[in-house]
């Protein structure tokens, strides 16, 4: 059996994590891959533009967007830093994914990893949770922050399947390569 890859994926605020995994999610479903887990789209304010103001969660399971973090408090849930978080979205995104990683997703798309799971013990660590306990998908992509990367690692390594790791630092400068060198065939990541 082919062993499980894990790519974490890594950048300063802006450089295009999120934009990375959704050009992975979208070449992984027109290969055919069965695909969970969630994607973070920041949002920004309407008259500005330039002022983000939250987070919005794309359940890649169920393809619904719904907010997951927002700096005024409009949320009612776990608090970190200056956001407020949705305790229904981050349930509603755990359920639906280790529900299809446990009928046999092949591809993982965690973005972001962040403080409020590795140090909090919230957010969407009982997806982390699931996967320590059992197998695997074929490929994961986990969005981490730099300071929190080598906790991230350092948990797949422990995993049970034993997952090949490897770590890319995403840069405006090298994001549109790296979408070319991570999905490199119609049915390959890596």
């Amino acid at each position: 059996m082919t062993p499980s890859s894990v790519i974490l994926i890594t950048g300063a605020r802006g450089a295009g994590k999120s934009t990375l995994c959704s050009a992975v999610y979208r070449k992984a479903v027109s290969s055919g891959w069965s695909v969970c887990g969630v994607i973070s789209r920041a949002v920004y304010d309407h008259d500005s533009g330039l002022d983000r103001i939250g987070i919005d969660a794309f359940n890649i399971t169920t393809s619904e967007t719904t907010p997951l973090a927002r700096r005024d408090g409009s949320l009612d849930g776990s608090r970190w830093a200056c956001y407020t978080f949705s305790d229904q979205t981050i349930s509603d995104c755990v359920s639906a994914t280790v529900e299809a990683l446990d009928s046999g997703a092949e591809l993982l798309i965690l973005d972001e990893i962040g403080p409020l799971e590795l140090t909090a013990d919230k957010g969407f660590l009982p997806i982390l949770t699931f996967l320590g306990n059992t197998r695997l998908p074929r490929a994961t992509f986990a969005v981490v922050r730099p300071s929190l990367h080598d906790r991230l690692q350092q948990f797949f390594a422990l995993c049970p399947s034993r997952p090949t790791i490897r770590s890319v630092e995403v840069t405006a400068h090298n994001r549109a390569a790296l979408i070319d060198q991570l999905l490199t065939s119609d049915d390959q990541f890596l």
